[in-house]
Order: structure tokens, then C-alpha cells, then sequence
């Protein structure tokens, strides 16, 4: 019987990368024998050091959902230029018909790093959240049609001409979360029209304030906010060995830096002195070494204090109470990424 994945109860999932790609699959398995309610695997050609985003999401999914039975899987997040809708329309529908409806869909609106080189343009952020926009409208139109009733659709980006979908999905429509770092447009759409929000770094406070853009859209939209899951993403290292968490404080202060706004970050303690000609951040920045050089720079200038805000590091009495803080800002689904195991273990491998 297919599941209906959008629900009110805390859930917790886990995200993965970095690994080699059978380790990854064996990942996953165990993360479902361990408890968790999902998994989620990134989308990109290419990442910033130290992330590790290689694998193609779908083809790891489908393998760890052959050995699994309960967990969701979803791809965090596939872009719409990379992929045109249909496709992802069709890879999903596969996916959830061979798992019994266990498959979502995250997308967003894309990164330099991963178009430009590759030929794809780089458009204006309006232009891709409109795309992104039209791109969901495409995908759950498809997952609706069939040989007797086709599908119109006439958008700026994306034309349907009475097309249909054969292979079909076991869900009736599977879940989609927008991924939304910050942007307001971007949270705006969320809940305009997602089924689930899923945000990088956030502190409890940000992701608070960033969740009440999202339900003024969705009132707007007349949408109920408790029908959209709001994903916590938090990196985890449990430890009360002080090298340790000092080492894995460090290692996640360059994405804190990227991902996040210079005033939210002067507003904690810490204000950047990266000249604002230089681009950084993690959407508009390309995966080079001049790049990575200055984000390291700059990130070791960070204090501890700040980046543990975003972090749950410590014991496990302390990240119970990160994640206690991020539901009683909103959170319906934490995802944890584990620093020490991904990369600090990798790290000491080498």
C-alpha cells in the first residue's frame, strides 16, 4: 500500500555524502535498521571541499531502496536545468513504484558551479525561481496524466502538448521540498506550493524567522502550514572529546561562512572581511582552488562560539537540546549529516 509521507509527528532522517558509493548504499540501509525515517543523497556534478557531492542521487536511492522496506528517499536537491521536469517526473514515478511509494522529490533553483561549466545557463534569481516554479506545475501534471487523458501545459519555460506519463507512481503525488536557504522569494514559494521545506544552516532563530515567511506565503495561498514539512538540517558530531570537537567545529565553518548571510553573521559575533567584490557565496561561487583558499582563510577568523550556533556538537544531552530547540522553532523532520564520521574519520584515513 502506497504511504503518504507528509505527516505531524517529529521524523528524523540522515544525509549523506562524502563516502565511496557502495559505502553510501550500506549507509543508507543501515541508517533505516538504525531508526531514521529518511534519506537524503545531494544532487551535483561538483562541490566545494570538504562536502564530497560526487554520486549521481538516483541510481544510490534506487539501490538502497531495493534493500530496504520503510525509509523515504529523496534527493537533496536535483535542479530543473540540470534535468528537464518530464524526466524527473519519470525517474520519481519509477523509483516510487519499485520502493511502494517511498520516493520524494527536493529541487531547487541550482548553483553556478553546477550550470556554467557544463553549458547551462546561469540565470538571474527571479527567472529561477519562476522556472523552478513552473518545473513543480510540469511534474505533478505529468504524474496526473495517462493515454486517456493527456496534459497541456503552456508556460515560459516548459510546453505540454497532450502528454502523458505511462509508467505511474505508486503515491498519488509524491512529495516535493523546495530546497530554500534564505532568499525570500525562494521561502515564499515553499509555501506557495511545496509539500516540504528543506534549508541548509540555520541557528534555531533564523530557521524561526525564515518559517514565518513561509506561512504568511502559505496563508496567502490558502494553504494550512501544518501540511507542509518543515525539515531541520543539522550537523551532528557527539563528542565529549574537546580535539575532536574542536576539529569538527572547524571543518563546517567554511559552509557556514558560504551559506550564510554577512548580517545574520555580524548579528551573532562575527563580521566577515571578505571584500565584497570577491564571490563567495555558495550559489554563485565556482569549486576552485582560489575560491577554497579564501573561504579557509576567512573561515578560521570565525569564532567557535558563532558556528557551534548552527552546530550539534557536543554531547548527546547537548545536540538533544539543539534539536528540542529547532521543534519548538518549527521543526516537523530533523536531518543530521555526522561530521565525525564523514569527515573526520575520512580525514584521518588518508
Amino acid at each position: 500500500m502506497a504511504r503518504q509521507w507528509i505527516m505531524h509527528s517529529l521524523r528524523f532522517g540522515v544525509h549523506l555524502t562524502v563516502l565511496p558509493v557502495v559505502d553510501l548504499v550500506k549507509a543508507g540501509v543501515f541508517a533505516e535498521k538504525s531508526g531514521f525515517d529518511s534519506v537524503w543523497i545531494p544532487d551535483h556534478f561538483t562541490d566545494l571541499p570538504p562536502s564530497g557531492d560526487k554520486v549521481d542521487p538516483w541510481v544510490v536511492l534506487t539501490a538502497i531502496g531495493v534493500q530496504s522496506s520503510h525509509v523515504m528517499l529523496c534527493t537533496d536537491v536535483t535542479d530543473v536545468l540540470r534535468c528537464q521536469p518530464t524526466k524527473i517526473s519519470h525517474i520519481i514515478a519509477t523509483l516510487d513504484d519499485l520502493t511502494d511509494g517511498r520516493a520524494a522529490l527536493g529541487v531547487g533553483a541550482g548553483e553556478l558551479m553546477n550550470l556554467a561549466a557544463y553549458g547551462l545557463p546561469w540565470e538571474d534569481p527571479d527567472t529561477r525561481i519562476e522556472r523552478l516554479r513552473e518545473a513543480i506545475q510540469v511534474i505533478r501534471l505529468i504524474w496526473k496524466s495517462n493515454r486517456s487523458n493527456p496534459v497541456d501545459f503552456e508556460g515560459k519555460f516548459y510546453k505540454l502538448n497532450k502528454a502523458w506519463l505511462d509508467q505511474k507512481p505508486k503515491q498519488p503525488s509524491p512529495p516535493i521540498y523546495v530546497g530554500a536557504l534564505g532568499a525570500h522569494r525562494s521561502l515564499r514559494l515553499v509555501g506557495e506550493v511545496a509539500d516540504g521545506w528543506k534549508p541548509w544552516l540555520n541557528t534555531p532563530e533564523t530557521f524561526q524567522q525564515r518559517l514565518k515567511i513561509i506561512e504568511e506565503a502559505a496563508n496567502k495561498a490558502g494553504r494550512d502550514i501544518n501540511t507542509i514539512d518543515r525539515v531541520a538540517f543539522l550537523f551532528v558530531a557527539a563528542t565529549d572529546d574537546p580535539w575532536i570537537k574542536k576539529k569538527a567545529v572547524d571543518t563546517v565553518k567554511p559552509e557556514i561562512l558560504m551559506l550564510t548571510h554577512k548580517k545574520v553573521l555580524k548579528k551573532l559575533g562575527f563580521e566577515v572581511s571578505i571584500p565584497p567584490e570577491s564571490t563567495y557565496a555558495y550559489q554563485k561561487s565556482q569549486p576552485t582552488g582560489e575560491v577554497v583558499s579564501l573561504v579557509s582563510r576567512e573561515a578560521q577568523k570565525m569564532p567557535d562560539s558563532v558556528a557551534e550556533q548552527f552546530l550539534g556538537v557536543g554531547t548527546p544531552e547537548e545536540i538533544i537540546d539543539r534539536v528540542e530547540r529547532f521543534v519548538r522553532a518549527g521543526a516537523t523532520h530533523i536531518v543530521i549529516k555526522d561530521i565525525v564520521g564523514l569527515y573526520i574519520s575520512a580525514s584521518l584515513d588518508r
